[in-house]
């Protein structure tokens, strides 16, 4: 009886997770006066509104999401903020202020690995810095030509691979590798579009985000990395202009009775050892 106690509960958290939120992309922008946090339907194109507000916390300038402790981390300037993940909204917490070699440091883009935050600048010195999202301490792992301007970036949690938008030095999307200390031209911006700044994404996959309003910049667009093709376009939901726009892709995540599940079997399994 122990035995299938031990396998009902091992099958039903499999089951559960099934039901959980589907991956989607989460987007904000830094308009003034209010601005909002949004889920997009990467299906439907549907923009669910996740959390609104005047002050800074609802205006990131990079966004970047931890799918071990479903984490999502954006900043705004300098300041790093994270809430856990949610359909029902955020909850933002201010971390605090970021630093490089003891000073206070702004990004202009963010991404995550291996534990760490990723962040690009548009100003000396441009690079890409790993951030330990704890101290918040920035340290620089590669220095890039600064003909481009990187302000979207993000890491694709399949491959782990970082790629960024860049504005200048032939506008496009590029991988980057800082291992050997270079970027790759991967696709080109949309006709007509010149400034690009917030970049998801995810299984080959890469979301660009305009900065808005939707009265001029009316969608973000899909592209394939591997052909360089665009797929087609999403509505964006942003009603003003930002100086920045900043986007994230969330893996599916189990509901929260999976998560239940999952702890109840795991301590069934340990005590099915013991006995």
């Amino acid at each position: 009886m122990r035995t299938t106690t031990l396998a009902l509960m091992t099958t039903l958290p499999l089951a559960a997770l099934g039901m959980g939120a589907q991956a989607q992309l989460i987007v904000g922008n830094d308009q003034s006066g209010v601005a909002t946090i949004y889920h997009v339907d990467v299906n439907t194109g549907v923009a669910t509104p996740l959390y609104s507000s005047s002050t800074t916390e609802a205006k990131p300038w990079g966004m970047a999401y931890d799918p071990q402790t479903n984490t999502l981390y954006w900043n705004n300037g300098g300041t790093l903020y994270s809430s856990p993940f949610s359909m029902s909204g955020l909850t933002p917490t201010n971390l605090g202020s970021m630093t490089y070699n003891g000073g206070a440091v702004n990004f202009v883009g963010l991404g995550f690995r291996n534990g760490k935050l990723l962040g690009t600048r548009n100003i000396a010195t441009e690079a890409v810095y790993e951030i330990d999202p704890v101290t918040r301490q920035a340290t620089l792992i590669y220095q890039y030509s600064s003909a481009f301007d990187f302000g979207g970036v993000d890491v694709d949690a399949t491959n782990g691979k970082l790629y960024g938008l860049s504005d200048t030095g032939g506008a496009g999307l590029y991988e980057i590798d800082t291992n050997a200390q270079n970027q790759f031209f991967r696709a080109p911006y949309p006709g007509g579009e010149t400034d690009i700044d917030g970049l998801a994404t995810h299984n080959g996959i890469a979301y660009y985000v305009t900065d808005g309003p939707n009265t001029t910049q009316p969608n973000f667009y899909v592209y394939d990395i591997n052909s360089g093709a665009l797929l087609r376009t999403l509505p964006s939901p942003f009603t003003g202009s930002g100086t920045f726009s900043a986007a994230a892709f969330i893996s599916e995540i189990p509901a929260p009775g999976a998560v239940a599940l999952l702890g109840l079997a795991g301590l069934v399994s340990t005590r099915r050892r013991r006995g």
